[in-house]
């Protein structure tokens, strides 16, 4: 037992030990400044230079001001060449402002210059062939670099977020890193030569002031998110050599009005180009793609799928589909005619057109994807055109309903469901910020996963009574609901999360005598403001004009009524949709309104 003691006492006191010295020794230079070294070959007499390091392993910041490494030191009766920078051998040095590398350097190694913020200068010598990873990431000083010809690689993250204004790469590089120069915002030119095959993940991300870029035809393949971000680039060329595009590649590049594509590119990952483009073309004699008609979109040939839209895009009578994404996120989109040769529409075809006011569908469409329209803010008509066998636009709700199931699949903020409706879908409502008051018909039974979620306008919502079940993530991250009206005895069940991120204070106005149902019902009980009211005989209820009062101009009190009431203005739009139990003040602006009932309705003037 002893002995072992004894050893681990030995093992633990060797690692201790080590960590203490992390280098091997240090010298002073010629201009006093003193280097640590780690030796990496002692038959080769070679050194690295390394960071000093603690018993924690942490950086000491010990090297600043200017600092000039020697080509060689002596150490012990022996002369050593000084071949590489180590690992983080300058990592946070935040006093250090500039670096003379010597001749005998061959390598940078990764985090060697990392977060030097003070760093301004740095001399890369010819000898040096490879730049490490995060080499000089952060080194937001650092405004101009040259990279010699004798570089053939440069690592990931190596110059991100410096504050580099231009860049050559020379001809003995083969590839650029990934994200090797993103968030270099000062960026405005960069020179690629014929060398570089390929251009890597997120490699100049970020890269704001970037205005234009000659893509080689030795590349053949730019990475995923390459250019993400780059809002100072116009037009863009992609050469004939390039046969894959990555997803988001050219995304966010908001100045980017018109982007050529070559005839070798057979692959393109989803929101490789910005949607504000004006000009999509696909040069003749592409085996994959086409972009016929002019139609300013990028159609799969063979399956005749629109996968890649923008702004000024004229959907074909050739195209039968229109893909996943194909028009996400096209801002600048305010109107698209679908035609009938359409057949399916696919996830987030469309979401996130701010632009977009009104969609039909045809009545060839007998496939729509979730989401196809979330997040659309403008969107207040939906038509299915009479006809369509799989979905309808009944009773003018605007919304898009699956005929055969009574669901609804897809709404919008001025969408009214209809009492036809039995079930709300995934996804229906999703992420539908223009949404600010909904009412639930008693016809609905089930409200799907996420159908309601994120919609951060919607303050008010009124679920009827036969709903039984109330979906995951349903009403999540509505933030701004103030009220909740939940019409049955029975509360609904909830799968998890169903109301995650919404105001557990807020009133929930309930039947009478249900509360001890809700407190125990799993979800529900996370509310702590039950209110119990009759709901009963609401359409029966009218205001007389004598029941309402105005407030002194800055609004309107309503007394002995029992029932639900909407305040809409001259616009026609919903400025309160809530049931009264009995009285109710309501703030409101100068102006004139109506107040709505079931069956009678006043006009109101502040």
């Amino acid at each position: 037992m002893k002995k072992k003691l004894n050893l681990i006492l030995f093992v633990l006191f060797s690692i201790f030990s080590l960590n203490i010295n992390a280098h091997d020794f240090e010298m002073v230079n010629s201009d006093g400044k003193t280097i640590y070294y780690d030796i990496t070959s002692s038959a080769d007499l070679t050194v690295s230079v390394s960071y000093r390091g603690d018993s924690n392993s942490s950086y000491t910041n010990e090297y600043e001001g200017d600092i000039s490494i020697p080509s060689s030191v002596s150490y012990n009766g022996e002369t050593y060449s000084v071949i590489s920078i180590g690992y983080s051998a300058f990592r946070e040095c935040d006093g250090l402002t500039s670096v003379t590398i010597p001749n005998s350097v061959t390598s940078i190694g990764n985090y060697a210059f990392y977060d030097c913020d003070s760093l301004t200068s740095a001399t890369i010598p010819n000898s040096v062939t490879s730049i490490g990873n995060y080499a000089f990431y952060g080194c937001s000083g650092l405004t101009s670099v040259t990279i010699p010809n004798s570089v053939t690689s440069i690592g990931e993250d190596a110059f991100a977020y410096c504050a580099l204004t231009s860049i050559t790469i020379p001809n003995s590089v083969t590839s650029i890193g990934s994200s090797a120069f993103s968030c270099c915002s000062g960026l405005t030119s960069v020179t690629i030569p014929n060398s570089v095959t390929s251009i890597g993940y997120q490699a100049f991300y970020g890269c704001w002031g970037l205005t234009s870029i000659t893509i080689p035809n030795s590349v053949t393949s730019i990475g995923h998110g390459a250019f993400y971000g780059c809002r100072g680039l116009t037009s863009v060329t992609i050469p004939n050599s390039v046969t894959s595009i990555g997803s988001s590649a050219f995304w966010g590049c908001s100045g980017l009005s018109s982007v050529t594509i070559g005839n070798s590119v057979t692959s393109i990952g989803i929101f490789a180009f910005d949607r504000e483009l004006t000009s999509i073309i696909v040069d003749e004699g592409n085996i994959k793609y086409d972009s016929r008609e002019d139609c300013n979109a990028i159609i799969e040939s063979e399956t005749n799928t629109l996968i890649s839209g923008c702004k000024s895009t004229i959907i074909p009578n050739s195209v039968t589909s229109i893909g996943d994404d194909a028009f996400y996120g096209c801002w600048g989109l305010t109107s698209i005619t679908i035609p009938n040769s359409v057949t399916s529409i696919g996830e987030d075809a469309f979401s996130y057109c701010d632009g977009l006011t009104s969609i039909t569908i045809p009545n060839s469409v007998t496939s729509i994807g979730s989401s196809a329209f979330c997040g659309c803010s403008s969107l207040t008509t939906i038509i299915v055109d009479e006809g369509n066998s799989k979905y309808d636009s009944r009773e003018d709700c605007n919304a898009i309903i699956e005929s055969e199931t009574n669901t609804l699949i897809s709404g919008c903020k001025s969408t009214i469901i209809p009492n036809s409706v039995t079930s709300i879908g995934d996804d229906a409502f999703y992420f539908c910020d223009a949404l600010t008051s909904v009412t639930i018909p008693n016809s609905v039974t089930s409200i799907g996963n996420y159908a309601f979620y994120n919609c951060s306008g919607l303050t008010s919502v009124t679920i009827g009574n036969s709903v039984t079940s109330i979906g995951d993530d349903a009403f999540s991250s509505c933030h701004a609901l103030t009220e909740i009206f939940s019409l049955s005895s029975d509360p609904a069940v909830c799968d998890a999360s169903s109301f995650w991120g919404v105001d557990k204070t807020i009133p929930v106005y309930i039947p009478f005598g249900s509360k001890s149902a809700y407190k125990s019902a799993a979800e529900w009980n996370e509310f702590k403001n039950f209110i119990e009211s009759e709901f009963t005989g609401v359409e029966e209820n009218e205001i007389s004009a004598s029941d309402i009062k105005v407030i002194s101009g800055n609004g309107i009190e309503i007394n002995d009524y029992y029932g639900r009431i909407r305040i809409v203005n001259l616009a026609g739009q919903v400025i309160k949709d809530a049931y009264v139990n009995g009285s109710i003040q309501i703030s409101l602006p100068k102006g004139v309104y109506i107040v709505v009932t079931e069956n009678n309705s006043q006009k109101v003037i502040l």
